[in-house]
């Protein structure tokens, strides 16, 4: 049966303690994470697709504001404002660098906001009268 050396297991207990030191209870939130940053994009759209029919040319455009949060400044929690002339709604959801996915929405109206890192998003409600589905194209910065 093989043990762990005492040295390396009191090493190893002083090299993590600090992590756990922060957080005894692992409560993190988007208030407390460690690392934190505002959200402020504005996002234009130029192309409107409705369910199976031809995508059109649009001008709609949607400001998202919030926070994000995180154990690293790579990999974050986000909850934002999506704030347009259709209406507002909170989308809770995740970045990965530059990356974002975000989704939330009533019954009624769901919502998923979806940001590449190079900033060309896709924004499609589902609704369920209908049902339907209208996708928007174009970009966030």
């Amino acid at each position: 049966m093989r043990r762990f050396h005492p040295y390396l297991s009191a090493i190893a207990l002083t090299v993590c303690s600090p992590a756990f030191a922060n957080n005894e209870d692992g409560s993190y939130t988007l208030q407390n994470a460690p690392v934190q940053s505002e959200i402020a994009m504005l996002c234009a759209f130029e192309n409107k697709c409705l369910d199976a029919e031809a995508c059109n040319n649009t001008t709609f455009s949607l400001e998202l504001k919030g926070r994000a949060g995180g154990l690293n400044d790579v990999d974050v929690v986000v909850q934002a404002e999506l704030i347009s002339e259709i209406g507002d709604t909170i989308l809770p959801g995740a970045r990965s660098g530059e990356a974002m996915s975000l989704s939330g929405g009533t019954f009624d109206a769901r919502h998923l906001l979806t940001i590449a890192n190079d900033g060309y998003a896709r924004y499609t409600m589902h609704y369920s009268d209908g049902p339907i589905a209208i996708s928007y194209l174009g970009a966030c910065s």
